[in-house]
C-alpha cells in the first residue's frame, strides 16, 4: 500500500500561489497526492524526507531555482522524474533543462492534458486515447520521445508538402520530407506552416537515417524554431484534434496562423 501511495505522490514547486492552487487542484482531482512548496530549497528539504514519483517545478524562483533543483534531484534522487515549466521560455533554457535530464519541458500556461499524459505514461506501452486540445506538433513529438512511445507520424503542410517521422523507444529512427531524409527532414516537418498530422498504424521504417539522441533533436528543433520566429517566418503550427479518437489513427487539422487567443495568455 505504501509503495502504491509513493508512486502517486507528486511535488509541485512554484512561488506563484495561483499556479500552485490551479495546477495542484488539477493533479489532485486526477488521483495524485500533491505536496506543494514555493522554492527549490524547501523542495530539497521535502525530498530528503520522503519519496516522490515526480517533481514539477518552475524555473525562476528565489534562493534555489528550478534548474538547480533538477541537478540536485538527478544527483540525489535519480529515480525521480522532473518536469520543468516556465513563463520565460527560450531555446537556451530548454537546452539547459534537457541537459540536466528533465523528463519534460513546458512553457506556461501549461497544457494540462500533455502533463497528465506524461505523468501517467510510465510503465505503459499501449496506445492512449482522448482529446488533446491545441496540441503543437513539437509538443507531441516531445511527448512521444519522453514516454518511449512508438509512433509513425504523417505530416502534410498547407501547400501539400508531405513528411513522415518514425519514433520508437525514445528515438527518432527515420524521417523524410519531400526528397530529403534524416535530421533535415525531421526539422523541416516541425517547421511546416499550416496543414495536418496524423498518427498511423506502425510500420518499420524503410531505413534508419537518424542516430542522434532525441533530446539533441528537440534542442536543435527549438533553436531553429527561435531563429525562424526572429526572422519573421512564422511559428510552428498548432495542431487541433477534430474528435475523440484512438491515437493509433488520430488526425489533426493545423490552422494557418494560430493567434495568441488560441494559445492563451502567459503567466509566471
Amino acid at each position: 500500500m505504501k509503495g502504491d501511495e509513493n508512486k502517486r505522490r507528486l511535488l509541485l514547486v512554484d512561488d506563484d500561489p495561483d499556479v500552485v492552487w490551479g495546477l495542484g487542484r488539477l493533479l489532485s482531482r486526477s488521483g495524485y497526492v500533491v505536496t506543494t512548496c514555493g522554492d527549490g530549497s524547501e523542495a530539497v528539504h521535502l525530498l530528503g524526507q520522503r519519496s516522490f514519483e515526480a517533481v514539477i517545478t518552475d524555473v525562476q524562483m528565489p534562493e534555489v531555482n528550478g534548474l538547480a533543483l533538477t541537478e540536485w534531484i538527478n544527483q540525489n534522487r535519480p529515480g525521480t522524474r522532473v518536469v520543468v515549466m516556465t513563463a520565460f521560455g527560450s531555446s537556451t533554457v530548454q537546452e539547459i533543462a534537457h541537459r540536466k535530464g528533465v523528463a519534460l519541458y513546458l512553457e506556461k500556461p501549461v497544457d494540462p492534458d500533455l502533463l497528465l499524459r506524461v505523468l501517467g505514461a510510465r510503465g505503459r506501452s499501449d496506445s492512449f486515447s482522448g482529446v488533446v486540445e491545441d496540441i503543437d506538433l513539437f509538443d507531441y513529438v516531445q511527448l512521444l520521445l519522453v514516454t518511449n512511445r512508438r509512433a509513425q507520424l504523417e505530416v502534410v503542410s498547407s501547400d501539400g508538402l508531405r513528411g513522415k517521422m518514425y519514433i520508437d523507444a525514445g528515438r527518432v529512427r527515420h524521417a523524410e520530407c519531400g526528397g530529403v531524409q534524416g535530421e533535415d527532414a525531421f526539422f523541416s516537418c516541425l517547421r511546416f506552416h499550416g496543414g495536418r498530422f496524423a498518427s498511423v498504424p506502425w510500420q518499420e521504417p524503410p531505413r534508419e537515417t537518424i542516430s542522434r539522441k532525441g533530446e539533441y533533436l528537440l534542442m536543435e528543433a527549438a533553436r531553429l524554431k527561435d531563429e525562424s520566429e526572429r526572422e519573421g517566418r512564422g511559428r510552428p503550427p498548432s495542431m487541433v484534434p477534430p474528435a475523440v479518437l484512438d491515437l493509433s489513427e488520430m488526425s489533426w487539422e493545423i490552422p494557418d496562423s494560430p493567434t495568441s487567443d488560441q494559445r492563451g495568455g502567459s503567466s509566471k
